[in-house]
């Protein structure tokens, strides 16, 4: 029986089902019982009109469904779609970190004029709790067949995530320098940050803190400076491949008011090719020193162009 002759059976069976609910009536002595069967008739033609509906919908793939009760049709509702999965925490510190190195040609001006060369190295590891950031970089020039550039520094700092736009941070900076009135410089600074934009593109980080900084070395002072934080921390990413970074950075003396010392840096870094993660970096890093010492100039610039991959 195909699908056409079960739906006109069901009909038929209805109709039937309909005379004979009819006919009871007409005779006294045997309408209940006719009643009955009449009843049962009309459900079996319905099951027989499902079962043919359930057939037409599989046969053309419209999913409609007919209900007999209240002749309604419903069409069938696409299920909606599993929300993404949060990527769990890395499970070990060692875990979770994104790697970049960089080596290139790079120039001076300030206390020395000069090009030489420049390596760096970054990391990256953020979770739901935490955002931690490392990085070193080493610079070396000379001038006529002598040295007058070795400069290296290390940076950490990690973030303490909360439910609001608000965080906590540590952080510590340790800066070697063969051409200024100290060579060694260590320094440090816990505070809060808050997050004024923060988006897939961009993001917008205010700081605050307090700190403190001592050089050694030298013609140091060899003594802890007490030193105040105020800072800016921004990065766009103007498309898939093209990452724009820029941080500013303020330290006031609480040790002798009207000193401070000032950190600039910026830089523009281009995804070259995902599969060996070969990248293109370009920026410039500025200091400036309120109290250089004697013979020394308060500003120090470093710009950079080189290649880079990630890891």
């Amino acid at each position: 029986m195909n699908i056409k002759q079960m739906i006109r059976a069901a009909i038929m069976v209805i109709a039937a089902g309909t005379l004979s609910t009819g006919l009871a009536f007409a005779d006294d002595t045997t309408a209940l019982e006719r009643l009955e069967k009449a009843r049962i008739a009309f459900e079996n033609a319905k099951a027989e009109l499902h079962a043919a509906q359930a057939a037409v919908a599989q046969t053309t793939g419209t999913g409609v469904v007919v209900v007999a009760d209240s002749n309604a049709a419903h069409r069938d509702q696409p299920e909606p779609e599993p929300e993404p999965e949060v990527p769990a925490d890395p499970s070990s510190w060692s875990d979770g970190w994104d790697w970049s190195a960089s080596v290139g040609m790079t120039g001076s001006s300030g206390n020395t004029e000069n090009f030489g060369a420049r390596a760096a190295i970054s990391g990256e590891r953020n979770t739901s709790k935490y955002e931690t950031s490392i990085a070193l970089s080493y610079i070396y020039g000379t001038s006529d067949g002598e040295k007058n550039t070795s400069r290296g520094e290390l940076r950490v700092r990690n973030d303490w995530l909360t439910e609001t736009k608000w965080r906590y941070f540590a952080q510590g900076k340790y800066e070697y320098d063969e051409f200024q009135q100290w060579e060694h410089r260590i320094s440090g600074a816990v505070g809060v940050g808050y997050e004024f934009i923060k988006d897939d593109k961009t993001t917008l980080i205010g700081r605050a803190g307090i700190g403190g900084s001592y050089e050694l070395g030298g013609v140091a002072e060899e003594k802890l400076i007490p030193e105040g934080l105020l800072g800016l921390d921004w990065t766009y990413k103007y498309s898939e491949n093209t990452t724009l970074a820029a941080s500013t950075t303020y330290y006031p003396s609480f040790d002798d008011l009207g000193e401070f010392r000032w950190d600039n840096r910026a830089g523009l870094e281009i995804v070259m090719d995902k599969e060996t993660g070969m990248t293109l970096s370009t920026g410039f890093e500025h200091r400036h020193d309120s109290n250089p010492g004697s013979g020394f100039k308060p500003n120090d610039v470093n710009y950079y162009m080189g290649l880079g991959w990630k890891f």
